[in-house]
């Protein structure tokens, strides 16, 4: 390390550090796509503010000399303790665990890397003091303190489709109520509280008259919404996405059969498939690359029409990939609604192997999303326990909230205006005052004495581990249990009583 003093380091730009009262949080910046090869998406850690402090110097113009210098000046510390506390960091091409403090902590990879010929940009400035901290430090705390981390907007409910598998309740059908002026006030109000991720979720982002008004102030402020749409587009509509510097797009195409996308999408319009594929081009034309989504029922599971639909999207050269998903129960249909589209697993597993196989004969990418099978709710106490165990963590309330279109603030877009989960409205108040308030902090921190005595939480002795720390699917509760049991345990857990609604693919 002594011989790279003259070489120039950086702050990995895909990190971002963020104050947030007791600890320093380290997470992914904003950004749509992160290079897997250099950065880790979805970074959402806890660190050391003395960690943080020091990363802060490397922004990308300083020398390794000139940073550990200052680490030195900060922390009091010999040259060759700087150089030790910071060696882990220099171009970690794994991950690191690093005991600190009497604490462990986890640090993704590629911390600190090269920036020889100024291969990135240089990090705005970062005023180190930003970091210290003068209170008792807390890493275990789950939620944040300062504000969510991600904020998803729903800007409507209504739709160029009425998909079947539609995870929003299309019974309803509403335009935005917030006004474009207060939708930029709280995007200004978001990059202030150093908001990572301001998204637009869940809605027809082009059936929204000021779409590009708010697109563009996202990009302006420095988030990059991904777009996901099943309207047909104009060319004019393409060139604007263009100019406002939207690279990226995903468009949803079930099907090249027309009466297939009757049943499933229940189009309303001849020529739907024919004007989505017009947009195909004019993305292709104007240079933005398209993610397609096709999502699979029974109506469009034959290895004809999914041939047919791969060769078509192939003779594209702006495709980046094509997922395949699985319907899904959703809160947007019924148990019986489901039984009625759904694909078995076994029929899912033979079309995995299937459509992966036709991957070498293509120009993108194929993925193929999970599903359930009844095999995640009848496996053995041990085994549930398991996996439960290392479930990933709901993001709801903990770093993540969402704005309804007429302003009121759920912890998940697909919870939407259940009135167990809404914690307030934007037309009246500030991000900051929702997120403190007191409703969100006492969803945050439920206690034994709020569920009722049907719900096997109410005395299970990991009450405090499960739902203090990692939490559950609220969304999956519900659809497994319905709106009267929110209180549930999740499906999964080894816990929980038999499902009432139908959820899994068998």
């Amino acid at each position: 390390m002594e011989n790279n003093l003259d070489n120039i380091f950086i702050l990995n730009p895909y990190y971002s550090l963020r104050n947030d009262f007791k600890r320093i949080l380290l997470c992914k910046s904003p950004s749509f796509k992160v290079p897997l090869d250099i950065a880790e998406d979805d970074i959402f850690v806890f660190i050391h503010p003395a960690h943080a402090i020091a990363f802060s110097f490397f922004d990308g113009k300083r020398t390794l000399k000139e940073c550990l210098d200052l680490i030195s000046e900060v922390f009091n510390s010999s040259f060759e303790d700087s150089i030790n506390f910071i060696k882990p960091f220099i171009e970690n091409s794994k991950r690191v665990g690093i005991e600190f403090d009497e604490v462990y902590f986890e640090f993704p990879k590629n911390i600190l890397i090269n920036n020889a010929n100024n291969k990135f940009l240089t990090r705005n400035h970062l005023e180190y003091k930003e970091l210290i901290l003068n209170q008792e430090l807390d890493f275990y705390t789950n939620r944040l303190y300062e504000g969510p981390s991600t904020i998803r907007l729903l800007v409507n409910t209504v739709c160029a489709t009425d998909c079947i598998y539609c995870y929003v309740d299309r019974r309803i059908k509403d335009n935005c109520k917030i006004p474009i002026e207060r939708l930029i006030e709280l995007i200004h109000e978001a990059k202030k509280m150093k908001v990572v991720d301001f998204d637009i979720a869940g809605t027809e982002i082009f059936m929204y008259k000021q779409w590009d008004i708010l697109i563009k102030e996202l990009v302006n402020n420095g988030y990059y919404p991904y777009l996901s749409t099943k309207l047909p587009i104009s060319e004019e509509a393409v060139l604007k996405l263009k100019n406002i510097g939207i690279k990226d797009l995903q468009l949803s195409i079930d099907t090249l059969d027309e009466e297939e996308s009757i049943i499933i999408n229940k189009i309303k319009k001849d020529g739907y498939i024919t004007q989505i594929f017009n947009t195909l081009s004019y993305l292709e034309k104007h240079e933005i690359n398209v993610a397609i989504n096709v999502v699979l029922t029974k109506f469009n599971s034959t290895k004809e029409g999914i041939i047919e639909l791969l060769q078509k999207i192939n003779n594209y050269n702006n495709i980046e990939r094509v997922t395949f998903n699985p319907a899904e129960r959703s809160l947007g249909c019924s148990g019986n609604e489901f039984d009625e589209f759904k694909n078995l697993a076994d029929e899912l597993n033979e079309l995995r192997t299937f459509i992966y196989a036709q991957e070498e004969k293509l120009n993108y990418e194929i993925a193929f999303a999970d599903y359930l099978d009844k095999s995640e709710f009848i496996a053995d106490f041990d085994d549930k326990l398991k996996k439960h165990d290392s479930r990933s963590m709901c993001s709801a309330n903990v770093s993540q909230i969402c704005i309804l279109n007429d302003g009121q603030v759920t912890i998940c877009e697909e919870l939407y205006w259940n009135e167990n989960f809404l914690i307030g409205n934007v037309i009246n108040n500030s991000i900051e005052e929702i997120w403190k308030s007191d409703r969100a902090l006492k969803l945050a921190n439920l206690s034994r004495l709020d569920f009722s005595d049907n719900s096997n939480c109410k005395t299970c002795r990991n009450f405090e581990t499960c739902r203090l720390t990692k939490g559950v699917c609220w969304s999956n509760v519900l659809m497994a249990y319905g709106d009267e049991n929110w209180d549930f345990p999740s499906p999964n857990c080894p816990y929980s009583p038999q499902l009432i609604n139908s959820i899994h693919h068998d």
